[in-house]
């Protein structure tokens, strides 16, 4: 029993060795060894814990895959402080001194304290309020605005502005956590200005025509356009920039000034119904009726070309060396119908029929006639060269 009682004095007395004691700080074997157990202990626990609380609640209605994985972070993190402040407050931190470093005053404004701990919540709010305006603007534009008889360009615009609008009321409101008056962004505003005309106008410039895309909407999401002899489709209109997939399966990614400032060429901005036009020329002789009959059935037996309005087919003009027949008819373009490729079957079917028909598709030739008053006397002459 003795031996029992002199092994458990002995171990106190390592648990209670100090490792550092000061006026502030008192930490001890034991407290330090107990933190650590804590702190790695309950940061094996905080995954699971995270995992649970995700499948309960508010939580568990959030179906966006990419919003539930920042979401499982950011509580991570938040678990993670509490748990660092515990530890350290096991092992032997006061919890004064935490609220000292809180309290901790790093500036005043216009006789407003601001404090790090103000800072940090502001920090912490903010992540999460601007992450949470973009998922919010997207369950808007998916409860709300699809049911609405607006067309897509319209929905994302709206979803674009509701988004801005958030992210505002997010700012705003963590700047009233932080401390910071209004009225101090009168003087924020001159030097916002002078930092615009330092080097920020392209900023500003691109932001305002994102702005003047959205509302006036010279072109939309899911438009086909033509710009810089490049044909795609917008996926996408931000504050900055514009994403566009070309029918090469290439993204441009043109700044929205460039879109006002140049010329845009937008083939949908009214309907997605595109004109098209082949022209072929037949021999002097072809039966041009039966040409013509024969054109048409090409176009029309193609399921891409449009029935109404109907193809036309026309005798555009007598040429110098063939008949000249011109075809004219639509299509409705979109990412899988390329138009040039509907051009191309159309003439690989056109060759095939004149071809069958036995009807010539003319070439460039010339017929050149010699008008004299007397015979043309031809002599052929001995050169004198060897």
């Amino acid at each position: 029993m003795k031996d029992l009682t002199a092994t458990i004095e002995k171990i106190r007395s390592i648990l209670d060795f100090p490792i550092l004691k000061t006026d502030l700080l008192n930490i001890e074997l034991g407290n330090l060894l107990l933190g650590l157990v804590v702190f790695f202990t309950a940061a094996k626990l905080i995954p699971t814990l995270v995992r649970r609380l995700m499948s309960f609640g508010l939580f568990s209605k959030i179906r966006d895959q990419e919003t539930n994985q920042w979401l499982r972070r950011f509580t991570s993190f938040i678990f993670m402080v509490i748990l660092t402040v515990s530890s350290l407050t096991i092992i032997g931190f006061p919890f004064r001194l935490f609220g000292s470093f809180w309290h901790f005053t790093l500036f005043t404004v216009q006789d407003n304290t601001i404090e790090l701990g103000n800072i940090l919540m502001g920090l912490i709010l903010l992540y999460p309020g601007i992450r949470f305006s973009r998922y919010l603007s997207t369950e808007f534009k998916t409860l709300f605005l699809k049911r609405l008889r607006i067309d897509a360009g319209t929905r994302n615009t709206l979803e674009a502005l509701s988004r801005y609008l958030m992210v505002f009321i997010v700012v705003l409101f963590v700047l009233t956590i932080v401390g910071i008056p209004l009225t101090a962004f009168t003087i924020l505003g001159g030097a916002l200005a002078i930092g615009v005309g330092l080097g920020s106008q392209n900023l500003v410039n691109n932001f305002l025509s994102g702005l003047v895309l959205m509302t006036e909407k010279p072109l939309k999401v899911n438009d086909i356009v033509e710009l810089e002899n490049r044909r795609g489709i917008v996926e996408h209109i931000g504050g900055r920039s514009t994403r566009i997939k070309t029918f090469d399966n290439v993204r441009m990614v043109i700044p929205n000034s460039k879109l006002l400032e140049n010329t845009v060429i937008n083939w949908s901005l009214i309907d997605n119904y595109l004109r098209r036009e082949i022209s072929v020329g037949v021999s002097y002789g072809s039966p041009a009726t039966k040409v013509g009959e024969l054109l048409r059935q090409v176009v029309a037996n193609h399921n891409q070309v449009e029935k109404k309005p109907e193809p036309v087919i026309l005798f555009d003009k007598f040429g110098d060396d063939a008949l000249i027949f011109k075809i004219l008819f639509w299509v409705q373009i979109n990412d899988t119908i390329n138009p040039f490729v509907i051009e191309s079957d159309i003439r690989y079917g056109i060759y095939d029929i004149l071809e069958k028909e036995q009807i010539t598709i003319a070439y460039p030739q010339r017929d050149v006639h010699l008008d004299s008053v007397k015979p043309i006397e031809v002599s052929v002459i001995k050169s004198d060269k060897k």
